[in-house]
């Protein structure tokens, strides 16, 4: 029979199952899902943020709940997570809600009570402060093949937006109720770029018109959203001091929002394509493209961060970004600082409740798609691009292979 083990602030010992389970409750104060919440947050070697957090309300393949509607233990795989995502240390953080706009009481974090394993382990912790709206509990790390957790209570009166900056990601701590308002919105309403592949294709007059963005991939084909072209009985391409040329559609792709357009005179200017597949969460990017726009509009640059390596309901063909878009930015793309395109701006959820949630396709789609055209981009690898550069640096050299999109029912 094993021994029981009860920890105190700082103390650490053995899991001796690293597929465990850690059960969690309070006392006295609101439960876990209504006002209080729980992440788990991976970090690499150097405290930074190693891959996106296990929520209650968004859990991982690695961190599932006992029971969606009235979670009270996390079930994890250690082994996954550590060994295949670069993970150094795994942050268990309790914190309260927060969403202004739906005027919720003032909460406080008291007490939170961990089991691992069924009481192999036991913590108590407890606030040694009041005010307190997130505190990190526990954390799990590996020592000589073997994984142990320490108890921790370091807290903050400023909930967890005073982690983000540390750790170099967007931490959600809006409440249930507000993801549940957003998923009944997208139900509802249709979203600009929806990837709906069932749903009925755009009704058009003809003669009516409207723009979006696109980039040039190499010096004949551009990419640019589905829905950009989509019922388009012509296509038009400008750029300030350029002479404006039609475009074909080579090839599109309603599941993705995504498609490749072909001009047949020479661009001078062409975007790389990202070739590695990593975990960039919470990377700075810098968007280009025509929001608002007219045709004599000129380029707006914005930029933000990946705040999500997924789309809405966990797509793996989407991630989230925060860097601010509106009608026209479809078709813009995602630029690391190494100025390689990361993805493809396609959608923004609109609601009283959800800001700076937008979407963009993952670059591995756009690859596929140019595959699937026939389309090779190795000719177009460039050693040189792969310094980091400044926004300005990065704008220069970019807005060449940038072009407003007209199209005309």
């Amino acid at each position: 029979m094993t021994a029981q083990t009860t920890l105190v602030l700082g103390a650490n010992t053995v899991i001796a199952q690293p597929n465990c389970s850690v059960a969690f409750a309070t006392t006295n104060q609101p439960k876990f899902g209504e006002q209080l919440g729980l992440l788990w947050l991976p970090l690499d070697e150097h405290r930074k943020a190693a891959c996106s957090p296990a929520y209650l309300h968004e859990p991982k393949d690695w961190a599932k709940l006992d029971n969606a509607n009235n979670p009270s233990a996390w079930q994890l795989d250690l082994p996954k997570l550590f060994d295949t995502q670069g993970v150094s240390f795994l942050q268990l953080i309790a914190y309260t809600y927060h969403e202004p706009a739906l005027n919720l009481p003032a909460v406080e974090l008291n007490s939170v009570s961990l089991t691992l394993n069924n009481g192999d382990i036991r913590y108590e912790f407890t606030a040694s402060e009041r005010h307190v709206k997130a505190a990190i509990i526990l954390e799990i790390y590996q020592r000589n093949g073997q994984f142990k957790c320490r108890a921790l209570g370091e807290s903050s009166t400023q909930g967890l937006a005073s982690l983000e900056h540390r750790v170099q990601i967007s931490l959600d701590i809006r409440p249930p109720d507000t993801h549940a308002l957003i998923q009944e919105n997208q139900r509802q309403q249709n979203i600009s770029g929806n990837n709906n592949e069932s749903r009925p294709p755009r009704q058009v007059q003809t003669g009516e018109t409207w723009t979006g963005t696109a980039f040039a991939i190499d010096p004949y084909h551009l990419l640019t959203c589905y829905h950009v072209i989509e019922s388009a009985a012509m296509i038009g391409i400008r750029q300030q001091g350029q002479p404006d040329r039609e475009a074909q559609v080579v090839l599109s792709d309603i599941g993705s929002d995504s498609a490749i357009i072909r001009v047949s005179e020479p661009l001078n200017s062409y975007l790389l394509l990202a070739r590695q597949c990593s975990d960039n969460l919470g990377e700075t990017i810098t968007t280009l493209g025509f929001p608002l726009s007219g045709l004599s509009s000129q380029l707006q640059v914005t930029q933000g961060c990946i705040s999500g390596l997924t789309g809405f309901g966990d797509d793996i063909r989407y991630m989230q970004f925060t860097a601010p878009i509106q009608p026209g930015s479809s078709g813009s793309p995602l630029l690391l600082p190494t100025g390689e395109v990361v993805g493809m701006v396609t959608s923004s959820l609109v609601h009283e409740h959800a800001q700076n949630m937008n979407y963009a396709v993952k670059f591995q789609l756009l690859s596929a798609l140019l595959a699937s055209a026939g389309i090779s981009l190795e000719s177009s690898s460039d050693a040189s691009r792969v310094t980091a550069m400044t926004t300005p640096q990065l704008s220069k050299q970019s807005r060449g292979a940038l072009w407003l999109v007209g199209c005309e029912g």
